[in-house]
Formats: structure tokens, sequence, C-alpha cells
């Protein structure tokens, strides 16, 4: 009768393999773990972009102006970071039940979504422009951040023509 060799892994060979894959994954997983902090900030960015050029567009398609408000600041530098409303003033002056479009809340918490102080509402005229205009320079600035100190964040800047536009920042 023939001699037939055994084929597979030997024990050394099984904790050799298993020793690489795991000084493999010490590198691999803090570089992850950066990339799903970096995308977090990226799609808060794109959502709040979204969220702005959609109340823009609403204004001029409905002719009237549409508002824009922080829904409840989520801490001090932080006044965007609880999310934010889309509505329409369709009666009395100020915001009433049922007047919103949209509600946005699904902000993560390690993001941050800091504006100009005490700028917690704003319009865009149903010509597109921004009102009130922005107090200082031509822009409303608001910065999409995480907690982490030092790490690329993300500037929104809204222009007194309406016009949208970001801008790759260092968070403090």
């Amino acid at each position: 009768m023939p001699v037939r060799s055994s084929r597979g892994f030997t024990l050394i060979e099984l904790i050799i393999t298993l020793a690489l894959i795991a000084i493999i994954a010490t590198f691999a997983v803090p570089s992850f773990s950066q990339l799903i902090a970096n995308n977090r900030i990226t799609s808060t960015t794109n959502n709040f972009i979204g969220v702005l050029n959609y109340a823009r567009a609403e204004s001029v398609k409905r002719g009237r102006s549409v508002d824009v408000t922080a829904l409840a600041s989520a801490g001090n530098g932080d006044e965007w970071g609880g999310g934010w409303r889309v509505w329409v003033d369709v009666g009395t002056a100020g915001y009433q039940a049922g007047e919103e479009i949209r509600v946005f809340s699904d902000v993560p918490d390690s993001v941050t979504i800091n504006g100009p102080d005490g700028v917690t509402n704003f319009r865009f005229r149903a010509n597109g422009f921004v009102d009130p205009s922005p107090a200082s320079g031509a822009e409303y600035g608001f910065q999409v951040c995480d907690d982490r100190t030092g790490e690329t964040g993300r500037m929104v800047q809204i222009h007194t023509s309406g016009r949208i536009r970001h801008e790759t920042v260092t968070c403090g």
C-alpha cells in the first residue's frame, strides 16, 4: 500500500500566520479608526451643505423666505450640533409647529458644528440671498470638527449672495 502524504498546516505555521495577522492588525486598526472619524466629519459637512442648498432652492422656488434654525444647542461652541430645521413662516412671526419643511437631527455625538457667535437662525430670501447679512465680512462660517484636537475639519461658508462653499481647516 502506497504511503500518502498529509496536506495542511502544521501548528507552527498556524501560530506564525496568526502572529503576522496580529502585527498587521495592530497597525491597521488605529488608521481605520481615524478614517471612520474623518468620514463622519465629511458626511456631516455634506449633509449640512445639502440642507443649505435645499433651503436656498426652496426659497427661490416658493418665492418667499425660508429659515434655517438650529434645533438645540449641543453645548458651548456647538450651536448647530443638535441638528437643524428648515421651515417657512406662513403666518405669525416666528416658528410655529407644522411650518417645518424638513428636520435634520442625525448629527453624530462626536461631531461639533460651531457657527458664528449667537447665530442660531438665518434665512434665505426669495432671491436666494442670506438674511440677515453676516455682521463681519460677507460670509457666515460654520466649523465642522470632532473631539480630536489638531485634526482636519471643514469650514462651511455662506456668502451674503447665498453661495455656499467649504474648505479644509485645522480644528483647535
